[in-house]
């Protein structure tokens, strides 16, 4: 067996496996993420929304019940003007008058806040409105960029399907009991199993320890599998390859 030639092997592999690493992560973690944020984000501002429309309800409410008022003191004001006529005294008469003229002063009161609740409805109808435009126009890009993140997790299945096949014909032409250990390393390494060592600084191209001049050694004689000493990676060194 060529050593060599099966850590080539091994290389070509990985950048294979590094592509369905990188979009495993983006199906796995970072469009999900994406879609939670932006449903948050929408339910939000639906609350806000809805929060508006329900302010609007209970300024209709106190609107209804500062006219219910209003049209109470109205018909005591009536009741008690046709009492006027029924009175025997003067005495009782001015007191029925100064009852009235309460009564007038009170509705007075009830009609100005009634004006003042149709104002702020008013008010309120406007702003809702407008809201009602801004929520729509957002919904609507909200429900684009939740279709434009559901289509791309769709591309990554398809994605990865072709570099799953890909890896499948890459890994019939290595040697059984390296890829293996290879597999092993590319689950629990982040996706790199083999790793490059950087001729000048000497050092591990994934984790950076320094290799010593035996370590170095070591892996240029291929004869056998050489793994960092600190992240257990498959070590090469690039210049003895045409990747």
């Amino acid at each position: 067996m060529d050593l060599k030639e099966e850590i080539r092997k091994l290389v070509e592999l990985q950048k294979v496996d590094s592509e369905i690493y990188k979009i495993s992560l983006k199906k796995n973690s970072e469009i999900p993420e994406k879609l939670n944020l932006l449903k948050n984000e929408f339910e939000q501002r639906k609350k806000e929304f809805e929060a508006a429309l329900e302010a609007i309800k209970q300024l209709q409410l106190k609107k209804k019940e500062k006219e219910l008022n209003l049209a109470t003191k109205e018909e005591a004001i009536k009741k008690s003007q046709g009492q006027l006529f029924q009175l025997k005294t003067n005495k009782d008469y001015q007191t029925k008058l100064t009852e009235i003229a309460s009564l007038k002063a009170d509705a007075s009161l009830f009609e100005e806040e009634v004006l003042k609740a149709m104002e702020g409805i008013e008010a309120a109808d406007k702003k809702a409105k407008e809201e009602k435009e801004m929520f729509a126009q957002e919904e609507k890009n909200y429900k684009e960029k939740q279709a434009a993140l559901h289509k791309e997790l769709e591309d990554i299945e398809s994605q990865t399907k072709t570099f799953e096949e890909r890896k499948a014909a890459l890994g019939k032409d290595i040697d059984k009991n390296i890829l293996a250990r290879y597999e092993k390393l590319i689950k629990t390494r982040s996706g790199l199993a083999v790793c490059a060592v950087d001729v000048e600084t000497e050092n591990c191209g994934a984790c950076h320890m320094r290799m010593t001049s035996q370590k170095i050694n070591e892996i240029k004689m291929y004869s056998e599998l050489t793994l960092c000493e600190n992240c257990v990676r498959i070590l090469y060194i690039p210049e003895d390859f045409s990747l």
